[in-house]
């Protein structure tokens, strides 16, 4: 057994392992939590609302119910900014925790049963909490499929893609 190296498994507590998995973790995350809110705002658009509406109401965390009558503004990219940041945050737990699966299926199921998990996790226990008004007014149907969709978008972290023979012609100078 040689330093974290048990049975041939390498754990995602090792620096060398665990920074790059946390960053891809973000990069999946904040990719998600964009995808959920374009979906979150197709839904609103489809609805007949106003495009910041989902945003507005992520941004009454700060702002308060006034957060929800007004236009876009400050509260518009006060919500957007705390949807990036908490979607980045979770898919950097979900890199640490999932990034050592090699498995893309089963990487994209855990991440969109994460996502689904964070939907109800969120609704019964942060925003009862820090934001009532957010489980209140949050468009169920949309809100749930946006979950899986960033569920979905953390299973696709760490994506690499092989290297052309070309670029790697030209990077290694060697014909």
């Amino acid at each position: 057994m040689q330093g974290n190296d048990v049975q041939g498994r390498n754990h995602w507590w090792e620096p060398r392992q665990a920074v790059p998995r946390l960053l891809n973790g973000i990069e999946a995350g904040v990719i998600g939590g964009i995808a959920m809110l374009a979906l979150l705002v197709s839904g609103s658009l489809w609805k007949g609302d106003p495009w910041w509406i989902p945003s507005n109401l992520l941004g009454s965390t700060f702002y308060g119910v006034r957060a929800l009558s007004s236009g876009p503004g400050q509260a518009t990219l006060a919500g957007g900014a705390l949807h990036v940041f908490m979607t980045g945050s979770i898919g950097a737990g979900f890199g640490l925790v999932c990034g050592g699966i090699r498995r893309r299926r089963r990487l994209v199921l855990l991440g969109t049963l994460a996502g689904l998990i964070w939907n109800g996790l969120a609704d019964a226990v942060l925003w009862r909490s820090i934001n009532p008004l957010i489980p209140l007014y949050s468009a169920q149907p949309a809100t749930l499929f946006s979950h899986a969709l960033f569920g979905a978008c953390l299973g696709y972290l760490g994506r690499t893609f092989p290297v052309r023979q070309e670029a790697k012609i030209a990077r290694d100078g060697v014909e």
